[in-house]
């Protein structure tokens, strides 16, 4: 008897742990989703979200068509502390970059559904007008990735594991 319910009570422990990761999978997909919903992007201009990391806001054009992510922050001549490009994919993935066509250094920073920060790449020169241009990839995968002014990272204090925000402005 005692060993009917001690396999019972295991069962039931097992089945509700499953249970728990399968509700937070969906509340981890839901959450990534929730940034998504209603959003339809225009191919002419950027839609823009406030992005806020460690207390600090700053305004990121969203690169949300498969144009706008080709050319990402190579379409600026510029950019200052408060400006950034937040590229959002449709699913989980290892998103490499690469710095042709630009016209000034970067940060790069890979979140996840969560958002959380998985990776950086730092202080990213523009590729020569002529020969190598590599590409940056991540160790894990992300459904964000946000471009800022180099230096950015360190400045605010980004390091895996850091929360990132972010909400569409109207």
């Amino acid at each position: 008897m005692q060993v009917k319910l001690i396999g019972s009570l295991l069962v039931a422990f097992i089945a509700g742990g499953l249970l728990l990761v399968i509700i937070n999978t969906s509340i981890n997909h839901t959450h990534a989703d929730n940034f998504l919903a209603g959003i339809s992007a225009p191919p002419d201009r950027y839609l823009k979200a406030e992005v806020t990391v460690n207390n600090f806001r700053l305004i990121a054009d969203l690169a949300l068509t498969q144009n706008q992510q080709t050319k990402g922050l190579a379409v600026k001549n510029t950019m200052n502390e408060s400006q950034g490009m937040l590229f959002v994919f449709e699913h989980p993935s290892l998103e490499s970059f690469w710095m042709k066509d630009m016209k000034f250094p970067i940060d790069i920073i890979w979140i996840d559904a969560n958002r959380s920060v998985v990776y950086i790449a730092s202080q990213l020169k523009p590729c020569p007008a002529v020969g190598d241009c590599p590409a940056y990839v991540p160790t894990k995968e992300s459904m964000y990735v946000l471009e800022t002014k180099a230096g950015f990272s360190h400045r605010h204090d980004v390091k895996p594991g850091t929360q990132m925000n972010f909400h569409l402005l109207g």
